[in-house]
């Protein structure tokens, strides 16, 4: 399988951007330290020594500027840590590529001859599961109604519409309802499964294109080994 990572570039521009500019206050905030100290220390030369000048508005400026410096400083550590961050992001990210991982998501490819794959949970144990197909104008395309025990549940639709023939190709996202025997909402949740092919880094946490749709990092729930063909 070909390990594709995609625009990388971004991430490092972004990076770069953020060391300039604090790079850039740092030396703007030194600069101008440094000229304040020649300043006090030329008017601490020339002053009258029958009028000295106020040491308590000469302390108050020599604290401003050790905040100003202190606030730069803390501003460049958090830079350093968010990029430290997103860089470990990243590598985590790039090691789920060629990996089978099961993620929260509703949305499936459909392709005509194939079939459309989800798992979905419920808490509890259901008579009344009414299983719909959605297209992705919203329109619901596909229903039927199961009756299961609490757990998780293995899904398949091979493209059939309520109106007869077959679905055209392209993205159906699947909605799961279910009540308990008292007519009471059960909570459920629907996942997505397959192989990580690409890792998209415009995005931060990154994006996982999980048989060609994305897939947020934080939504993953499993990560596997593939499957070997035949087994």
């Amino acid at each position: 399988m070909l390990e594709a990572v995609s625009n990388t570039q971004p991430v490092t521009q972004a990076q770069t951007t953020e060391t300039s500019a604090s790079q850039s206050a740092k030396e703007a905030a030194d600069e101008n330290f440094n000229l304040f100290l020649s300043l006090l220390t030329t008017q601490l030369q020339n002053q009258d020594p029958l009028d000295p000048m106020d040491t308590g508005e000469m302390t108050n400026q020599l604290v401003q500027f050790s905040s100003v410096e202190q606030s730069i400083a803390t501003n460049s550590n958090l830079e350093e840590l968010i990029s430290l961050t997103n860089s470990q992001s990243s590598d985590n990210a790039v090691q789920y590529i060629g990996k089978e991982v099961e993620a929260l998501s509703t949305a499936r490819e459909f392709k005509d001859g194939g079939t459309s794959d989800w798992r979905f949970s419920i808490a509890e144990d259901s008579p009344e599961i009414k299983i719909s197909i959605v297209d992705s104008s919203g329109a619901s395309v596909y229903s039927e109604t199961l009756s299961e025990d609490a757990g998780t549940h293995d899904f398949s639709w091979n493209g059939s519409l309520d109106e007869g023939g077959t679905a055209a190709d392209g993205t159906y996202f699947l909605s799961v309802t279910a009540l308990d025997a008292d007519g009471e909402p059960v909570n459920t949740d629907v996942r997505t499964f397959g192989t990580v092919d690409t890792v998209d880094f415009t995005s931060n946490p990154p994006i996982l294109l999980v048989d060609g749709l994305p897939v947020s990092l934080t939504s993953v729930t499993s990560v596997s080994e593939p499957k070997d063909e035949g087994s």
